[in-house]
């Protein structure tokens, strides 16, 4: 992660950086009727903190691969590649994603998809509707500032397709149980989440 390799794991992060980061493959739940279950990497803690802020706003885009390798063993430890059909990724609206550069989510949802040779859903589940920053918010009016925010360009591309939907962070939820519904209700046959880190105890 600091673009050292020696003593890495899989030639992405080195020692000092594994030792501080906390690997978790912890399971997440929403008891909602769209998503199966949630799984997330890392323990949201202060050295993760600070290299996902920069990954996402200082440009750090190169860290899509230590991240996905991270994301990718969680895939590993419960047993999921053999189930998954699609990779998705939580879309951003287009001015916050010329913004930035880049979309963080879709970066790791290519990496994990080339890792595990599976199909990517690029460019078909978009974001609509612009929404402010909403760290700061509760699961209720994230659930409000976000309904009808999705939509899916072709739901031939997701019909009766088993779906892992990525993201960087889970906060409340809202967000993927929002996208997950969009992508049910136009076909999916299941979708099951997979972000980096939570910084809500669930």
């Amino acid at each position: 992660m600091c673009k050292e390799r020696s003593g890495s794991t899989d030639e992405c992060i080195c020692k000092d950086c594994l030792s501080n980061l906390e690997i978790v493959h912890e399971e997440i739940s929403l008891d909602s009727p769209h998503i199966r279950k949630i799984y997330y990497s890392l323990y949201y803690n202060r050295f993760a903190r600070e290299k996902i802020k920069e990954y996402k706003y200082r440009g750090k885009n190169y860290l899509y691969k230590p991240f996905g390798e991270i994301m990718t063993a969680t895939i590993k430890h419960k047993i999921l590649e053999d189930y998954i059909d699609l990779i998705a990724y939580i879309p951003a609206h287009r001015r916050k994603e010329a913004l930035r550069g880049y979309n963080q989510a879709e970066l790791l949802a290519e990496y994990i998809a080339e890792k595990l040779n599976k199909p990517l859903l690029k460019n078909n589940l978009i974001k609509l509707k612009w929404t402010e920053n909403q760290s700061h918010s509760n699961k209720a009016d994230r659930v409000i500032n976000l309904r009808d925010s999705f939509h899916i360009k072709s739901s031939e591309e997701i019909k009766e397709k088993k779906i892992l939907l990525i993201d960087d962070i889970i906060t409340t939820g809202a967000t993927m149980e929002e996208c997950s519904r969009v992508l049910m209700n136009n076909g999916a046959r299941e979708v099951i989440g997979l972000a980096l880190t939570s910084s809500k105890e669930f």
